[in-house]
């Protein structure tokens, strides 16, 4: 045993492996095994070394040698799910018996905390392979829920920076961030920045984006723009925005959106984006569809969401309706007054009876919110009221009939006004 080292090559290891596996299995003698698998556990490179080239096609081998492939990788059971994924890739088939029993049995809780983004990539694989089979899809689903609900609760007691880590997962990210470092560029130099921006996350951020700026509000935009936007969209695999994202907005908008209706080919479309309205559960636990939009920046709140989500495939077999909770919470505490943020629940036990969410295929980071007021005009979408606003409300202020009025954004607001918050989400 004492010749297992980092340089040791793959077929010597292959050989000792066997060799221990002949012992238990016809000397009856799991000493060997356990002294090789002691050995293999301490090599630092261990799945590149043997673990990889063993699962090379693992849907052939059987149950007790996945269980010592478990075993093996128990510190860093991610270099599983990395194999599962690549070979997902190449066969592009339903699941088969070896994957479940490798899913059924790997600690995905580890996973999670371990590597989050491979988790998330994973699972949207696991969304295309299973689409030819229900009961493959319903197994993903069930998994999914179930795996993120464990890790939810074991979150509790673990590090502040894991914590940290699962909030980033569940908080909506367009929630007031900040367009300081563009306002010093001209239009034309802010519309190729605001193109390539790490900050800008989707397309209804690079739209609202420019809404900011008086010149494009103005002049609108010119086809080569929307031209440029539409590469940048296919570029950055962004979804397309719903047309209802045009429609009750404020007149100061309507020229350069009406640009791109008029102009644009690619950049709209009923079938990649869905804008809901949300229903708010206040504290009294009355429900209703409209607020105060003083409550959404004084007072902890709770919305749903219907969503029949489409990678569903219009076959979800559990009770209830399909859709989303979303929670808002002030910010005033945490010296940044006037604010609050917004995060995606995925502890099914909050969710309201009869509704039930999809984790796998809805994701805070596919969110996009606008409020919508009721105005004397009309119901108006305020654009880039809580997208593009690094200071909240930014001025309290009374008229000159000493009616209390909210700078927020772009807008001058009442904050007695009713208020309705919709979500586009994306697919």
């Amino acid at each position: 045993m004492g010749n297992i080292s980092p340089s040791s090559d793959y077929q010597t290891l292959l050989f000792l492996f066997e060799e221990a596996r002949f012992s238990l299995k016809v000397m009856k003698c799991d000493k060997m095994l356990t002294m090789v698998l002691q050995k293999f556990c301490g090599l630092e490179n261990k799945a590149e070394k043997f673990v990889e080239p063993y699962m090379k096609n693992y849907a052939e081998l059987g149950n007790d040698q996945l269980d010592l492939m478990l075993q093996i990788t128990r510190s860093n059971p991610v270099s599983l799910l990395k194999i599962m994924k690549e070979n997902l890739k190449v066969e592009a088939k339903v699941l088969d018996n070896s994957s479940r029993y490798i899913l059924e049995n790997l600690d995905i809780c580890k996973c999670i905390s371990d590597d989050e983004h491979i988790f998330e990539e994973f699972f949207d694989l696991m969304d295309i392979v299973t689409q030819s089979s229900d009961l493959d899809a319903l197994f993903v689903n069930k998994l999914y829920r179930r795996s993120m609900k464990e890790f939810n609760i074991s979150r509790n007691g673990n590090s502040s920076a894991v914590q940290s880590e699962l909030h980033l997962s569940t908080s909506i990210p367009h929630i007031f961030c900040s367009f300081e470092h563009f306002r010093g560029l001209l239009p034309l130099e802010c519309f190729e920045v605001l193109k390539e921006s790490p900050t800008v996350l989707n397309l209804y951020m690079l739209i609202e984006g420019l809404l900011m700026l008086p010149y494009f509000s103005q002049e609108g935009l010119t086809p080569k723009m929307i031209c440029e936007i539409e590469e940048t969209r296919r570029q950055r695999s962004w979804s397309r925005i719903s047309p209802d994202f045009f429609e009750h907005s404020h007149p100061f908008f309507k020229t350069i959106l009406a640009s791109i209706t008029k102009h644009s080919k690619d950049l709209i479309s009923n079938d990649e984006s869905i804008q809901r309205c949300g229903t708010v559960i206040c504290p009294d636990k009355i429900e209703r569809m409209s607020f105060r939009l003083k409550d959404l920046f004084l007072t902890p709140l709770s919305f749903y969401f219907y969503l029949e989500h489409p990678k569903t495939n219009h076959s979800c077999d559990l009770p209830g309706h399909c859709g989303f909770l979303l929670k808002s919470r002030p910010e005033m505490k945490s010296g940044q007054p006037f604010k609050f943020t917004v995060d995606l629940c995925v502890d099914e036990e909050e969710y309201p009876n009869g509704l039930h969410i999809h984790p796998e295929f809805v994701k805070a980071d596919k969110i996009h919110l606008v409020p919508l007021c009721s105005t004397i005009d009309g119901s108006q979408y305020f654009h880039a009221s809580i997208t593009w606003n690094e200071h909240g409300i930014s001025r309290a202020f009374s008229d000159e009939n000493s009616f209390p009025w909210w700078e927020l954004g772009m807008s001058e607001l009442d904050p007695f006004m009713d208020v309705f918050l919709t979500a586009f989400v994306t697919f």
